[in-house]
């Protein structure tokens, strides 16, 4: 426990003190001047202004979008469930920056597809869209975070209690009426936490921020942080920075404690029976047309275009026959150093974050879990605070501790794993609670009285009995730190490229097509990995954990 203790704190506790630490001492003096020049500028203040209107917009759309879906996916007798509901899985997982990359090569003000196909059909000069916008960063934020709404929803909606809609029914209350008064109000703690979830997830994420609000001079927090890094780099008000998104989550996550502190959350009662499903009748194809409509715009348009892209030489030019091409491929694959580099190094450290962190976080669950030792809950709450953290902030305050310590590993993968394993232990710490969990005592303390000693006992009765429940926290470490961003994107040298951060660099340099090329790569490595682990683990094993993105 001792160690497990020394080795969080190392992660979680040093760097987010050294952070706090950063922001008001200046020159070893206590001083406020960082957070003054946060409060007094105008820029930084529209900053602020600007992560409040994308979080809570985008949470507001993720409610507007992902309730109506969960409802036809679990109240209602709609058609093809098991497709939307994959898809709205996808979008989940899939890195939210290649969404950004998406729109702005559908969007973009003069060259988007989108927009040049207005202009070919209306004769107009300009077409209608914008992708560097406040509104557009904020619509297109939504189309990653709806899927937390949609997730929890639809789980309250499959799980509630009917015996409660079986009463209104019988007395008198129509479908609809029942739905509106009854079924609603039971899931509404869901929803609450899925929009709040939401809007943790929207202040956090970088790269949308940054491909989307960097050319439109729409700065948030986040993207100043970035920008206050750069040459000379201002540790002091990037801190102050930090702490200001800090002090977001935390106040969001507080609220949602507090508005759900009042309610009683039971949906799950001992009586009801299965779900009764809502007979849809002549407005089945409506309600499937409009959930097929709002996940071609969410998934199928914008990686489709993705997709697209990647196979041609100029994506301005359109899918006609002299313009296609597989070079972006074998570019990207074989011939660029910078992103064959990327590609190695992104598999290294994805698969050394999950399988350390699935190791920290079975250590945490078993002290958890199989002792009584004083203090354990502690120590899975404080595994769990990098969870409202967003990425950019845990590499400001690895970056201001690992300076200033005699052992120098900037510029080196091992500063990225840090930063990765900070980031990801709340994933593994939750997937190994739940696999220990479900593993009976009385199976270990018969073969403790059998004679096999405690490490005998673990590899011999509890690890195969888990074995697929880790394999899938393992794949739920995996896939985000494959496509991780926010940190990497503060923390990377030449030699330690990622795929993120290279993906970002040439969209950056304007090099669309290899962008498209390098993101379909991305996209084809998480399928790969989380099929393979199906086919090991017999079972689904990619469990979307609402709340953490990259």
């Amino acid at each position: 426990m001792a160690a497990a203790v020394a080795l969080l704190l190392l992660l979680v506790g040093a760097p987010l003190a050294m952070l706090a630490a950063q922001s008001v001492l200046v020159g070893g003096r206590l001083s406020l001047d960082a957070y003054g020049e946060v409060i007094g500028r105008s820029l930084y203040y529209q900053s602020l202004l600007n992560t409040l209107v994308v979080g809570g917009g985008s949470a507001a759309l993720a409610v507007l979008f992902g309730t109506p879906l969960a409802w036809a996916v679990a109240r209602t007798d709609m058609p093809l469930r098991g497709v939307v509901r994959a898809a709205a899985t996808a979008a989940y997982v899939a890195p939210p920056f290649l969404l950004a990359v998406a729109w702005v090569i559908l969007a973009a003000p003069n060259t988007g597809a989108l927009n040049r196909l207005a202009t070919g059909l209306l004769g107009t000069e300009r077409g209608p869209f914008n992708a560097y916008t406040l509104t557009m960063l904020t619509v297109v934020t939504a189309l990653h975070t709806f899927p937390t709404v949609f997730l929890l929803a639809a789980a309250a909606l499959e799980s509630s209690d009917a015996s409660l809609e079986h009463a209104a029914r019988l007395l008198g209350a129509g479908q609809w009426r029942t739905t509106l008064r009854i079924t609603l109000p039971l899931v509404l703690p869901s929803i609450l936490t899925g929009a709040i979830l939401a809007f943790v997830t929207a202040i956090a994420l970088f790269g949308s921020q940054a491909i989307l609000g960097i050319p439109g001079r729409v700065y948030t927090l986040s993207t100043r942080v970035y920008q206050v890094l750069g040459y000379p780099p201002d540790y002091g008000v990037a801190s102050a920075l930090s702490m200001s998104l800090v002090v977001l989550t935390v106040l969001a996550l507080a609220l949602q404690r507090r508005a759900l502190g009042r309610r009683d959350l039971a949906t799950i009662g001992g009586r009801g029976g299965g779900v009764e499903r809502v007979a849809l009748g002549a407005l089945r194809p409506a309600v499937v047309a409009a959930c097929g409509l709002f996940l071609f715009v969410a998934v199928v348009l914008p990686y489709g275009a993705l997709a697209a892209v990647s196979l041609t030489r100029a994506w301005t030019s359109g899918l006609v026959p002299g313009n296609l091409t597989l070079d972006n491929y074998a570019n990207v694959l074989f011939h660029i150093d910078l992103t064959q580099r990327a590609i190695g190094n992104s598999l290294l450290l994805a698969a050394l974050t999950a399988t350390l962190a699935l190791g920290l976080g079975l250590v945490i669950a078993a002290i958890d879990l199989r002792t009584r030792l004083r203090g354990r809950r502690l120590l899975d709450y404080l595994a769990l605070i990098p969870l409202g953290l967003p990425g950019i902030v845990v590499a400001v305050a690895i970056l201001e501790l690992w300076l200033r310590l005699p052992v120098n590993i900037y510029g080196t993968l091992l500063i990225l794993l840090v930063a990765y394993l900070t980031r990801f232990i709340p994933l593994a710490v939750r997937a190994a609670n739940a696999a220990l969990g479900q593993v009976d005592r009385s199976l270990e303390d018969a073969a403790r009285i059998g004679g096999a000693g405690p490490w005998e006992t673990g590899r011999r009765v509890t690890l195969p009995l888990v074995r697929s429940a880790l394999l899938a926290g393992w794949v739920l470490v995996f896939v985000p730190t494959l496509g991780e961003l926010s940190a990497s994107v503060l923390l990377f040298t030449p030699d330690t490229v990622t795929l993120a951060v290279a993906i970002f660099n040439l969209q950056d340099n304007g090099k669309v097509e290899l962008v498209s090329a390098l993101g379909i790569v991305l996209l084809a490595l998480v399928t790969i990995v989380v099929i393979a682990a199906r086919r090991v683990a017999g079972r689904p094993v990619l469990a979307v954990s609402p709340g953490v993105s990259a």
